[in-house]
């Protein structure tokens, strides 16, 4: 009896490792393709032919409403109580409005910044904000950093001066990118990776000094969004009528997707924060970078050369190196653990 049992206790235990697994690799595929796509659909809707553009204000007004509509069904389906609940503690609530200030400007900057910059830099680029969380952590958090974690932090900046550096030798005006607008592009990216660091570490701060659901505290961020963006609209000029008669103005397919795709990636953010580790965000965003380079060239939107190749696999680096996660080690690790199977 006490056999049949513990052959059913591991049993159990291995099937639940397995799903765990199997879960792991799901958030990893999709958070892969979400973050590659992000740059590639966000690049492809600021280049329509045409003198037809569409307001990003607008855009970030959308996506926000698709956070906020998928957090209230996710809310009911899970039984975390009625969506009032979300704002009874209406002083709580507003301490929500300075992350969704922060998000918002940091997403009106990331459509600047690919509207000047082509994916592959952009993505590169965008990974200085693992700096600015880090040392944003430290002082707001205090949270402690290890050497092997500030190393990771140096040589991410050496990656990205060394794709920077890529894009200024290669041959830019074939690109279309002239020294006034990578310096503009390069401000944007910069300030994002800023305000990305500040908006995540006071969300982290809200999220555990708080009794408050993960889906509550985003619904509030969504709706929080909402209001600041179309204050923010509104404030760009024209009259109320004529903002709201071109409120739509220039979207098409591709900026339906970006959007959607955005609205996805702030849900992916709540998930990671919840059920992954750093591990599975370290891969997610490593292959990123290297499948949104790959669809970049393969479409003619960017070019390889060796410092953009050798800046790329530096960062891929720093994010593994400042997870605590030497790719180095595992890979001799991996390897030892071949070759001992091997000889058995």
């Amino acid at each position: 009896k006490m056999s049949h049992s513990t052959n059913g206790s591991a049993e159990k235990i291995t099937s639940s490792g397995m799903r765990s697994a199997s879960f792991k690799m799901c958030v990893l595929a999709i958070l892969v393709v979400q973050n590659a796509s992000a740059s590639l659909l966000m690049r492809r809707s600021r280049l329509q032919q045409g003198d037809v553009k569409w307001n990003p204000l607008t855009g970030v007004i959308i996506q926000e409403i698709m956070k906020g509509l998928a957090c209230a069904v996710l809310m009911l389906l899970e039984g975390t109580g009625a969506i009032e609940q979300a704002f009874l503690d209406r002083r709580e609530a507003a301490k929500t409005a300075v992350p969704a200030v922060l998000y918002l400007l940091q997403n009106n900057l990331q459509y600047v910044a690919v509207t000047y910059l082509d994916a592959s830099t952009y993505a590169v680029l965008y990974q200085l904000k693992i700096i600015s969380t880090g040392l944003l952590s430290v002082c707001l958090l205090g949270k402690q950093l290890s050497s092997s974690q500030w190393s990771a932090l140096l040589l991410l900046t050496c990656g990205v001066a060394a794709a920077v550096v890529s894009q200024v030798t290669d041959d830019s005006t074939s690109r279309g990118l002239s020294g006034g607008s990578l310096a503009l592009g390069l401000a944007a990216v910069l300030s994002a990776c800023f305000t990305s660091g500040l908006a995540g570490v006071s969300f982290e701060k809200l999220l555990k000094r708080s009794s408050l659901s993960l889906w509550a505290r985003n619904l509030q961020l969504a709706l929080f969004s909402i209001a600041v963006g179309l204050c923010s609209l509104l404030g760009s000029g024209g009259s109320c009528v004529e903002v709201m008669q071109d409120f739509f103005k220039g979207y098409n397919t591709v900026v339906w997707l970006s959007l959607a795709n955005n609205a996805l990636g702030g849900l992916l953010i709540a998930v990671v924060i919840q059920k992954a580790d750093n591990i599975l965000k370290n891969f997610a965003t490593s292959l990123s970078i290297i499948l949104t380079a790959t669809v970049s060239v393969a479409i003619g939107d960017s070019s390889f050369n060796v410092l953009f190749c050798g800046g790329a696999a530096m960062v891929m680096y720093a994010v593994f190196l400042y997870g605590t996660s030497d790719p180095l080690f595992l890979l001799r690790a991996f390897q030892s653990k071949k070759s001992s199977k091997q000889l058995d």
